[in-house]
């Protein structure tokens, strides 16, 4: 059995000279350590990225926003045609338990990817007439903090446009992420942190990994989601923006709106919220982060410290 620990010779995971906690994770009805973790090379994740995910976050003991990822995770998987094969509240013990038994050990700011694919298929072949158990149910787990710099992130455009729903439509949260991931490489080319990703028209629809806003004249403003994964950070946002006073517009936006805006800011589950301090060689605003990104990263923070799926 082919293990991570065959990398390092004293049996430890790194990257980037960091030692990586060996954190639990759950394997289609295991728990197994990461070092440890297999699938199969025949299952459809692997060979064709046949398959749906969701991001969640853990804070303390409580999972935050449990039901609504799960609910997207459902409903991504019936426009698939991908039978998960367990209740929502099956799964929803599965992710409790994986938080559990990771608390158990020490580990913190718990970030889980939940993934599931179409299963195990008898050959090589993108058909789905090939695949011959259920699903596969994988959930990594890493000890993950936010991820980005909230002293401010560097973005640049992409050349490489976010697909369109004629072809894929970006609503569903898939394992397929070749198109992020090219403009994820041109971003790291050039310096940056993250790829704005313009939709067929030019108008901006997100950055490869994360949803993207602006602020100017007190007024967030956001891009609509034609082209663009309804990001349930994007919505929270917007609700904190309007309880907070804030105008709040949904509209097709420019990338030279985002150059001249007060404040940008990135958010998503596994960053949070994030302030953008440059785009394509730009400084943005005068002040990185901007109040108002610092007000609504602050609210933000309140919500995951009251709220979430309870795990005792």
């Amino acid at each position: 059995m082919y293990k991570l620990s065959q990398l390092e010779p004293d049996g430890v995971i790194r990257w980037n000279g960091k030692e990586i906690t060996d954190t639990i994770l759950y394997v289609n009805g295991a728990y197994v350590k990461k070092s440890e973790a297999v699938i199969s090379v025949y299952d459809s994740g692997f060979q064709h990225g046949d398959g749906v995910y969701e991001g969640i976050r853990a804070y303390g003991r409580r999972v935050y926003m449990l039901d609504e990822h799960l609910k997207r995770l459902y409903e991504s998987c019936k426009t698939l045609d991908i039978e998960i094969g367990k209740t929502p509240t099956e799964l929803k013990e599965i992710v409790k338990e994986l938080v559990r038994r990771n608390l158990a050990i020490g580990v913190n700011d718990i970030h889980m990817r939940l993934q599931v694919t179409r299963g195990f298929k008898a050959q090589t072949g993108m058909h789905p007439n090939l695949n011959i158990t259920t699903s596969s149910i994988v959930i990594c787990v890493d000890e993950k903090p936010p991820i980005f710099n909230h002293e401010g992130v560097v973005l640049i455009t992409s050349t490489l446009k976010r697909y369109s729903p004629l072809f894929m439509d970006p609503k569903i949260h898939c394992c397929n992420q070749l198109n992020q991931i090219m403009a994820a490489t041109e971003a790291l080319r050039q310096g940056a942190d993250e790829a704005i990703m313009l939709d067929q028209n030019g108008f901006v629809a997100e950055t490869n990994s994360t949803n993207l806003q602006l602020i100017k004249d007190n007024v967030l403003v956001l891009p609509t989601t034609d082209y663009q994964l309804p990001g349930i950070t994007r919505r929270t946002i917007k609700q904190l923006a309007a309880e907070q006073g804030l105008e709040v517009q949904e509209r097709n936006v420019s990338v030279a709106e985002f150059y001249n805006a007060d404040e940008v800011f990135i958010c998503g589950t596994v960053g949070e919220i994030a302030p953008v301090a440059e785009i394509d060689g730009k400084k943005i605003g005068t002040k990185v982060p901007g109040s108002w990104t610092e007000r609504l990263a602050g609210e933000y923070r309140k919500l995951t410290e009251r709220y979430g799926e309870p795990i005792d």
